[in-house]
C-alpha cells in the first residue's frame, strides 16, 4: 500500500506541473498575437507618404508608353517600343494606367570616311580642283523623354530630346548637350489633338528617302525638313488624318563687314498643313505651306506629295517631291541665295526586310534651284543588323555631286562661263547602343 500511495502522489505532481508549464506557454503566445495585431494596427494608421495622393500603386516596366496620339516621326528619330522603361502610376491595383513616363537613351558610334572634292571650270582658262578626305569617328548621344496623363479633359502627355554630338568629317565632338525637341500634346476629344512646342515642321514630307530611310550617320538628299515653333491642330480618323499649324517664319541673315544679323522674314506665322491618308501598306500625302515674305518680292510657298507602298512581304518602296519659291522649310543640300529662290527636289527609295533582323536601305534623291541653275544629285544606301532590340550594327554609303553655275564674267576680254562643282563621298561603319 505504501508504494502505491507513493507512486498516485508522484503522478499527480507530474501532471499539475505539465499543466502549469502549458499555461505559461499559452499566456507568452497570447501576449505576442496582441502585440502583433499593435503593430499591424500602427502601420494601418500611417500615411502612404511614397504615393501621390489619389493612387495606390506604381510600377516600373520594360518597354515604352502607348499613347493615343502619337505625333510622326523619321524613322532615322524614331524610339523602338521595346526600349527603356516605364513608370505608371495607377489608381488602383486592376485598373489602367492614368499617368506614365518612359525613359530611354541611345548612343549611335560611327566610323566614317569622307572624301571631299571642290573643282572651278572657268572657260578660256581651264579648270582647278582641291580635294581632301578624311577618317574619323563621329558620335551622337540622345536621351529621350516622353509622358502621358489621362484627365477629366482627355490625354495631355510631353515630350523631349537631349542630344549632344560631333566628331567626323573634319569636325571635333561637342560636350554641350542641347533639347533638339520639346514639345506637348492634349488629345481634347476622340479625334481631335492640340500639339504646342518645337517639332519637325508641318509641312514635312512623310515620305520619301529623308522620311522612311536615311537611318544612315551622312548626310540625306533631296528634300528634307527643319525642326520648328509651331501650334498645329490635328484631325485623325482610322487612316484618313488632316493637320494644320502656325509655325515661326523662315529668317533672313544678312553679312556684315565684322558682323551678322539673323531676323524673320515676316511679321506673321507661316501657315503649314498636310492631308494623309496612311494604312499598314500604303501612305499617300499632300502638303503645303505659305508665308508672308517682308525682305523679298512674293510669297513663299511650297507645295509637295507622294506616297510609300509596299511591294511584298518585308519590301517597301517610297518616293516624295516638293516644289517651291523662297522658303527654306525643305532645305538639304542646296541653300537658296536669295529670297526669292525657285527650287524643286525629289527623291525615291527602297526599303528590305532580307530577314526578322537584317534590312537594306537604298535611296536616290535630286534638288535644283533656278537663282545660279543650282542642282544636287544623291544616291546612298545602308545595310543594319539587329541581333536585339537594344543593338542594331550597320554599314553604307552616300554619295552626292553638287553643280552651280555661278554665271559669265570677262576674262582677258573674253565673256567666260563659271561653273562650280562639289563631289562628297561618305563610307561608314556604325552601332547604335540602347538602353537601359
Amino acid at each position: 500500500m505504501r508504494v502505491t500511495k507513493w507512486v498516485l502522489l508522484a503522478g499527480a505532481a507530474m501532471t499539475v506541473t505539465a499543466t502549469a508549464a502549458r499555461a505559461d506557454d499559452l499566456s507568452a503566445l497570447k501576449a505576442q498575437i496582441e502585440a502583433l495585431q499593435s503593430r499591424v494596427s500602427q502601420l494601418e494608421a500611417q500615411p502612404q507618404a511614397s504615393m501621390p495622393s489619389g493612387y495606390s500603386l506604381m510600377s516600373i516596366r520594360d518597354g515604352q508608353v502607348t499613347y493615343e496620339g502619337v505625333l510622326p516621326e523619321r524613322n532615322a528619330d524614331m524610339v523602338r517600343e521595346s526600349s527603356g522603361f516605364t513608370l505608371s502610376v495607377l489608381p488602383t491595383a486592376d485598373a489602367a494606367p492614368v499617368a506614365e513616363v518612359s525613359v530611354s537613351g541611345e548612343i549611335r558610334t560611327a566610323l566614317i570616311y569622307t572624301y571631299n572634292r571642290f573643282e572651278v571650270d572657268i572657260e578660256n582658262l581651264g579648270s582647278e580642283s582641291e580635294s581632301e578626305d578624311n577618317l574619323d569617328v563621329k558620335v551622337r548621344g540622345r536621351i529621350f523623354i516622353k509622358g502621358k496623363a489621362d484627365t477629366a479633359v482627355g490625354e495631355v502627355g510631353g515630350y523631349f530630346r537631349l542630344q549632344a554630338d560631333g566628331g567626323g568629317n573634319f569636325s571635333d565632338y561637342s560636350e554641350s548637350t542641347k533639347m533638339n525637341k520639346a514639345y506637348g500634346w492634349w488629345k481634347f476629344a476622340p479625334n481631335w489633338e492640340l500639339m504646342a512646342g518645337y517639332n519637325d515642321n508641318t509641312a514635312a514630307l512623310q515620305v520619301g528617302w529623308d522620311w522612311v530611310a536615311a537611318s544612315g550617320p551622312t548626310k540625306s538628299f533631296g528634300p528634307s525638313n527643319v525642326n520648328n515653333e509651331q501650334l498645329r491642330l490635328t484631325y485623325s480618323d482610322g487612316p484618313l488624318s488632316f493637320a494644320i499649324a502656325l509655325e515661326d517664319p523662315d529668317n533672313f541673315t544678312i553679312n556684315y563687314m565684322i558682323s551678322t544679323t539673323t531676323f524673320d522674314k515676316s511679321d506673321l506665322p507661316a501657315l503649314e498643313a498636310y492631308l494623309m491618308y496612311s494604312s499598314d501598306s500604303f501612305t499617300a500625302q499632300v502638303v503645303g505651306m505659305v508665308q508672308d515674305d517682308d525682305v523679298g518680292e512674293d510669297l513663299d510657298w511650297a507645295l509637295g506629295g507622294g506616297g510609300t507602298i509596299g511591294i511584298g512581304e518585308g519590301f517597301q518602296i517610297t518616293a516624295g517631291a516638293v516644289v517651291g519659291e523662297g522658303t527654306t522649310s525643305y532645305l538639304n543640300n542646296l541653300a537658296p541665295l536669295t529670297v526669292d529662290d525657285e527650287f524643286w527636289g525629289a527623291s525615291i527609295g527602297l526599303l528590305a526586310h532580307l530577314s526578322e533582323d537584317t534590312r537594306i536601305e537604298l535611296g536616290a534623291g535630286y534638288e535644283e534651284d533656278d537663282f545660279l541653275d543650282a542642282n544636287a544629285l544623291g544616291f546612298g544606301g545602308g545595310i543594319y543588323w539587329d541581333p536585339v532590340s537594344q543593338v542594331t550594327v550597320g554599314a553604307g554609303a552616300t554619295y552626292v555631286d553638287t553643280k552651280l553655275d555661278l554665271g559669265t564674267t570677262f576674262v582677258n576680254d573674253e565673256l567666260s562661263d563659271i561653273e562650280l562643282e562639289g563631289e562628297s563621298l561618305e563610307i561608314w561603319f556604325g552601332t547604335w547602343l540602347r538602353f537601359p
